[in-house]
């Protein structure tokens, strides 16, 4: 309390220091901390203590409990985490009116930051999702609020797309569901917006064979020995002459529908959620649209141009496809191909609107050395075949040593609706690309940088662009193709080489942060037994001209000192006993969000999803909105400060939904 009561000591009136304090005592009995302003606390005093002594306050009396969950004292401390990657937000969200989330996304981006330069880092909370049904792939939305995830029940029989809301006081719980009739894999979900309205766009490949189901015994003898389709690994191609095809669907679901369904201050299951419900007019996951095609998929991707949703997709690990979803138009392209080398496959690819180019990674074999390749390519208006303008070579190596690659996403904190002081002044994410290799068995971390522009006064504005080295133009050098090349140098680096052998690694990529897991070299199963669950910290490495980040100011809102990046910037997180006993059976899912360092694991067999934490959080309780309600009106009454009831306590339910939304506008 040393430290409030410095902060605080200028601001009082004279009358209430020395002598005074003890007749003021006697006149007014309550607290006499309580007979300051409501404003000057909010303005004047929160914002020169730091963010320990907000919580020592909360241990005073009531009163100060219950202003120091103030919204616009959180938001002040979150703009001043200049070298504190921020909670992802869903893009709807707006951090001017919220009433809990402010916090939640402070304490959790300090807990994360704190646990994972930690040497040992460790698992601070976790807790069971209740499915029902077994999980065969699933992706965690940014801000680790919705889980999306492939499921099906026991027998076989049947298959969905299945929707989860984690963050809930009621627990969580299944949002909506859609069949799919056959397994669902390469699961992808997105925030996006599509026509002017946020949602989460989801998209999957499910294989059916070409005669729509196995032929008959009578026509084929053979097909009494015809497996179902669904048993097969979506990762390999099915061997067998019997015909099959790839089928891409597409879900959306609209945001503000979701938000209206998990409303905190709804008890799940109650009269009024039942209610929610029967307003919709159709099912929170809707099917958009699909293609067929007579091949293999890998590495899908979504995005948006011109507020229209489109898919990207590779086939065969050669062709690179457009499909734009609502008008189920589709742009094949193929990649120019380079005679030095016998084969080039396309390993992971990053559509990046906003630069109007697809991120491309190549392994390039030859015959006596790979090329790990990382291209751009312009977006194709038509089919053709297209011609890097970038590129770089990664990484040099034996033959056949790439096994897969992995890119980062970094535009989850570009698509707020109202973005928050924080993202615009911070540096752009990188984008991280992951070689997981084997001879010997382990990953590689190559990164690209943003670009940036320096104003005159010497600020540095960073751009939401990528490059890497020019190709040379086809007629030759330029002034142009030399400027260029000599400053695009400087945006991709080279981070870490980590030796995995004998174990393999298995990389859940993100821009700062990454998690791996091994498993042994010959458990060629479609769910291998986990090993070891490890944490990754990007050592950041730069250019020397690239442009310095500004000074850490962690000090300011924070009493203790920041941890600095450890020697290792791999580690072994600690488990609980009972969850690593489990993952030895064999995990068939795994999940994670950089932002709030959430891990959802899926154990082959079990009808859960574990869900572990590696930040510390406290979930908002019914229990504590309505003593809120009752504490506010109780200050009111006491005439503690010269307020409305208002001014301490904004009631959550009279604010409008996101996106406009309104059922009772719709005549119901």
């Amino acid at each position: 309390m040393s430290s409030f009561l410095t902060s605080i000591s200028d601001l009082l009136p004279a009358f209430c220091k020395g002598n005074g304090l003890a007749q003021y005592s006697k006149q007014y009995p309550s607290c006499f901390f309580l007979r300051v302003p409501l404003h000057v606390y909010l303005d004047h005093i929160f914002p020169c203590l730091s963010l320990e002594d907000i919580i020592c306050l909360r241990r005073v009396n009531k009163a100060l409990f219950l202003i120091t969950h103030e919204p616009s004292i959180w938001g002040r401390f979150l703009q001043r985490m200049n070298h504190h990657p921020a909670v992802n937000l869903r893009p709807d969200i707006d951090y001017t009116n919220n009433y809990y989330e402010i916090e939640q996304i402070v304490s959790r981006t300090v807990s994360l930051d704190d646990n994972w330069r930690n040497p040992k880092p460790k698992v601070i909370d976790r807790f069971l999702v209740e499915t029902h049904y077994q999980v065969l792939d699933m992706v965690l939305l940014p801000g680790g609020k919705y889980l999306c995830a492939s499921i099906k029940d026991r027998g076989n029989f049947r298959y969905y797309i299945a929707l989860y809301v984690l963050d809930h006081p009621s627990g969580p719980q299944a949002i909506a569901r859609v069949p799919v009739h056959t397994k669902a894999f390469k699961l992808t979900a997105k925030y996006l917006r599509v026509n002017g309205q946020y949602g989460i766009i989801v998209s999957c490949v499910r294989r059916r064979y070409a005669t729509g189901a196995p032929v008959s015994e009578f026509d084929d003898p053979l097909s009494q020995n015809l497996p179902d389709i669904s048993q097969f690994s979506g990762e390999h191609t099915i061997d067998g002459k019997h015909p099959y095809f790839s089928e891409v669907l597409v879900f959306f679901t609209p945001l503000c529908e979701l938000e209206y369904l998990c409303d905190p201050y709804i008890t799940w299951g109650s009269e009024e959620h039942r209610r929610r419900i029967e307003v919709l007019d159709s099912p929170p996951l809707r099917f958009v649209s699909s293609c067929e095609l007579d091949r293999d998929v890998s590495s899908l991707a979504m995005f948006t141009i011109d507020n229209e949703a489109w898919l990207t997709f590779v086939v065969n690990e050669r062709y690179i496809v457009f499909f734009r979803c609502a008008h189920h138009e589709i742009i094949t392209v193929e990649c120019t191909e380079n005679e030095e080398f016998r084969f080039e496959h396309i390993k992971a690819i990053l559509p990046l609107p906003r630069q109007r180019q697809i991120l491309v990674v190549r392994q390039c074999i030859g015959f006596e050395v790979e090329e790990w390749v990382v291209e751009l390519y312009p977006f194709p208006t038509h089919n053709q075949e297209i011609t890097a303008t970038h590129g770089i070579v990664a990484r040099q190596v034996p033959p056949n040593t790439l096994i897969k690659a992995t890119i980062s996403d970094p535009d989850a904190s570009l698509n707020l609706s109202t973005p928050l002081p924080k993202f615009q002044s911070d540096p752009i994410p990188p984008i991280s690309i992951f070689f997981e290799h084997d001879y010997p068995s382990g990953l590689f971390h190559f990164c690209l940088w943003p670009m940036y522009e320096q104003t005159p006064d010497g600020h540095i504005n960073y751009i939401p662009r990528y490059t890497v080295i020019p190709t040379e133009p086809p007629g030759g050098i330029t002034p142009e193709y030399e400027a260029e090349f000599a400053s695009a140098g400087k945006f991709s680096m080279a981070q870490s080489c980590h030796i995995t052998d004998p174990e393999v690694a298995h990389v859940l990529p993100g821009g700062y942060r990454a998690i791996f897991y091994t498993t042994k070299y010959d458990d060629l199963r479609a769910s291998p037994s986990m090993i070891k669950l490890r944490r990754y910290i990007s050592p950041e490495i730069q250019d020397r001209s690239y442009p310095e980040k500004p000074a850490d100011n962690s000090l300011s809102f924070l009493r203790k000192t920041r941890r600095k990046v450890p020697n290792g910037i791999y580690g072994t997180i600690d488990i609980p006993v009972e969850d690593s006993a489990t993952f030895g059976l064999g995990i068939s899912a795994i999940t994670w969000d950089e932002s709030i360092g959430r891990i959802c694991v899926a154990i082959d067999g079990e009808l859960c999803v574990r869900i572990l934490d590696m930040a510390k959080s406290v979930e908002p309780d019914v229990r504590f909105d309505a003593w809120k309600e009752r504490m506010s009106q109780e200050i009111v009454e006491q005439g503690c400060w010269n307020v409305t009831k208002e001014c301490i306590h904004t009631d959550a339910h009279n604010v409008p939904m996101p996106g406009g939304y309104n059922p009772q506008s719709r005549g119901h």
